[in-house]
């Protein structure tokens, strides 16, 4: 058991440490088993939690739906970008391999509800809490959020006089604040996917300043958890309890910023990036009807060959005394009725 868990972790190091965990799900969804996700394979699971199809074939067997009439109605992230883990013991726990952006992610997902419900007026909303107010305050649902003052959120070792620190208690406070809001009812539920995601993206410069067994780190998870356990029950209760409530977490971004400051070195900075399709050199997307359409003119050609064949064996094999009307009725022996 000690050498499986050690080859696992061996392999979840090399992609990317990270974790993804449900905290809350409806009943009908079933989490089993603690397979190593991929993060590109995070679209097709909120996709089935909200009762739509799946596009992409994943052997991952992560999840599994009981009652497909009773699925999900809204999606809830709290997307943790710098660390592995923040030391949440609820809800069950996936390895997660980082392989894209967790921006891709949100805009396949919002592409999906939008090609599902393209006349319907939905809730998705993505806030990088980094930006403040400013960035809270573009949607509607969450305009009147007040303040981002970190002197009401409650701490001792964190100080408000070191910037990092001051900046993950303002993220801090403005998750109390949407969690409130949240709380007032001021999201409703209609029946229509609703998506909520938010970024936290400070806890791993107060872990880089403090050291990630510092007694700072470990009020930062403390504080973090509290509020993520204060908005999965605001949003459980609004949705009656028909909401996937996770929490992402990732350290890839550590390799990604390493990597982009050689590229900026490099003069990359200055060219435009290069795209996944430049990159693998992958085949053109095709839509989902493409294979049905496919089938249908591959089965009708050959439908189709191997009925001109017959025509032509059994034409080929005729009698013209007997079988064509077109001998008989011009044959010099040929009847008539006087």
């Amino acid at each position: 058991m000690i050498y499986y868990l050690g080859i696992l972790s061996l392999i979840v190091s090399a992609y990317g440490a990270g974790e993804f965990s449900v905290l809350h799900h409806p009943s009908s969804l079933v989490f089993k088993g603690h397979d190593i996700l991929k993060e590109s394979t995070l679209t097709d699971v909120y996709a089935a939690s909200l009762g739509f199809s799946t596009e992409h074939f994943s052997n991952w067997g992560g999840l599994y739906i009981d009652n497909p009439f009773e699925v999900a109605q809204a999606i809830v992230t709290v997307y943790v970008d710098g660390v592995a883990d923040i030391g949440q013991h609820k809800g069950h726990h996936f390895p997660l391999k980082t392989d894209v952006n967790e921006i891709k992610v949100y805009k396949s997902l919002k592409e999906r509800i939008v090609e599902h419900y393209p006349d319907q007026k939905t809730n998705l909303v993505r806030i990088n809490l980094s930006k403040g107010l400013q960035e809270v305050h573009k949607y509607p649902v969450f305009q009147d959020v007040p303040s981002e003052n970190p002197k009401h959120v409650s701490h001792k070792a964190l100080k408000l006089t070191v910037d990092e620190d001051r900046q993950f208690l303002k993220e801090i406070t403005l998750l109390h604040e949407i969690a409130e809001k949240v709380e007032q009812r001021v999201v409703e539920k209609d029946f229509i996917p609703d998506v909520f995601w938010f970024e936290v993206s400070a806890l791993h410069a107060v872990s880089d300043l403090h050291g990630e067994n510092s007694t700072e780190v470990n009020e930062a998870h403390r504080l973090l958890n509290e509020v993520i356990l204060r908005l999965s029950a605001a949003f459980d209760k609004v949705y009656d309890g028909f909401v996937v409530i996770n929490v992402i977490t990732s350290d890839a971004s550590h390799t990604r910023r390493g990597r982009s400051i050689l590229q900026a070195k490099a003069g990359a900075a200055d060219e435009e990036p290069e795209t996944d399709k430049q990159k693998y050199n992958l085949a053109s997307y095709y839509g989902k009807e493409y294979p049905a359409i496919f089938n249908i003119i591959l089965w009708f050609g050959v439908v189709m060959l191997f009925s001109l064949i017959a025509i032509c064996m059994a034409i080929g094999g005729m009698d013209p005394g007997r079988d064509s009307i077109i001998y008989r009725m011009t044959s010099t022996r040929m009847k008539k009725d006087n």
